[in-house]
């Protein structure tokens, strides 16, 4: 139910600490926030890691960095830092104890997190208001979307990113010169959960059929963390002219890049995906045991690639990513890139 009898809010903090994937499909909430009141004010509390996502973004006015390593010695600061801001409210959308106990600290009047059934280690206990119990498989897009109803707001979906560096994009244009005019397709390497991850070799196989398929190039994209994934790639993909590796090379802003300039992006269920998704790229994603109906890309046009597939209504059958195929992963790129 929505809380519209209260005075607005006019300073909220969002508090979402969690990996790049999180902070984008997050973001939604401060889009829509903005979208209906532009004078609202919009902190986040966040790790390091997401912060180029949200300095310089349009719907984010002040960002708050917690560090993971030393974090109880940077309490102090942040408590006086974030009290120093006045929030009105604080939305916790990471629903653990630590982000509960992190969203009290700002001294807010208001506290708003997800309803008890939804809530995780006893954080609703540290709620002072909650929204209405909801489906617990709905996408992380649609449970923030039931934050912003809460409030009174409401809008269509946008995924607000900060704009790119002029040096970043020619930094991207020299990388994908050799590929000529046409945008190649991103393969991304890895995944933050090893359940996630793909064999190694089908990366090269898929690649190789993408090159045979496909006009255009092939870029390899992924962590520094990811080579030993990336090494039958690199191997068989050696001296061949429509192939450019950057795994291990980019930072975000230049990641945020190379998408711009491609045209289909594949990849397992990782961070980069659901950015991928965000900035409008078509998107094969790769599925094996998580939830595609809540954590697989967002809208359309996107392709979920698992077997066998989940379906809303019925439970999640169990499956692993050794049950993706590289020809099903061929065919979904297929349907996409019509």
């Amino acid at each position: 139910m929505a809380h519209t009898s209260v005075t607005p809010p006019r300073r909220i903090l969002i508090v979402r600490l969690g990996a790049i994937g999180d902070v984008v499909n997050a973001l939604t909430l401060a889009s829509a926030l903005k979208r209906q009141n532009p004078t609202v004010h919009v902190g986040w509390l966040t790790h390091p890691l997401a912060e180029p996502l949200l300095r310089d973004n349009p719907c984010v006015d002040r960002v708050h960095s917690l560090p993971r390593k030393g974090m109880l010695g940077a309490l102090p600061s942040l408590r006086r830092e974030l009290r120093g801001e006045r929030y009105d409210l604080v939305i916790d959308l990471q629903r653990l104890l630590k982000s509960a106990v992190l969203s009290r600290l700002a001294g807010a009047p208001r506290v708003l997190g997800y309803d008890r059934a939804r809530s995780k280690e006893g954080s609703w206990i540290l709620y002072g208001e909650r929204i209405a119990p909801g489906p617990p498989r709905a996408h992380m897009v649609e449970q923030y979307a039931e934050f912003a109803r809460h409030l009174g707001f409401q809008g269509p979906v946008r995924h607000p990113l900060p704009p790119i560096p002029q040096a970043v994009l020619q930094q991207v244009e020299e990388w994908l010169q050799p590929l000529g005019e046409d945008s190649p397709i991103v393969v991304h390497i890895g995944a933050s959960k090893p359940q996630n991850r793909w064999e190694p070799a089908r990366y090269a196989g898929l690649i190789e059929g993408l090159l045979a398929e496909h006009r255009g190039g092939i870029v390899l994209t992924g962590g520094p963390g990811d080579g030993a994934d990336a090494a039958p790639t690199r191997q068989r993909m050696a001296g061949e002219p429509r192939f450019v590796d950057l795994l291990g090379r980019t930072d975000l802003m230049q990641l945020i890049g190379v998408f711009q300039r491609s045209r289909l992006f594949v990849g397992c269920d990782t961070g980069p995906m659901h950015l991928a998704g965000a900035l409008g790229l078509p998107v094969v994603a790769l599925f094996g045991p998580a939830d595609p109906l809540r954590t697989g890309p967002f809208g359309h046009p996107h392709l979920v690639v698992r077997q066998p597939p989940a379906k809303r209504g019925t439970p999640l059958p169990s499956a692993t990513m050794e049950d993706v195929s590289i020809q099903d992963a061929l065919r979904a790129v297929s349907k996409l890139a019509q």
